[in-house]
């Protein structure tokens, strides 16, 4: 557990999975919304 907390690839890869899921449910119950983030 330790290795992971130090290892920016394994952050770097859930943020951006967390953050595609966020923006991807978002859009999904807001089709409106994809037209306000650009």
């Amino acid at each position: 557990m330790a290795r992971m907390l130090t290892n920016l690839k394994f952050w770097g890869l859930a943020c951006a999975l967390t953050w595609l899921v966020i923006v991807t449910v978002i859009i999904t119950k807001n089709p409106d919304a994809a037209l306000t983030t650009h």
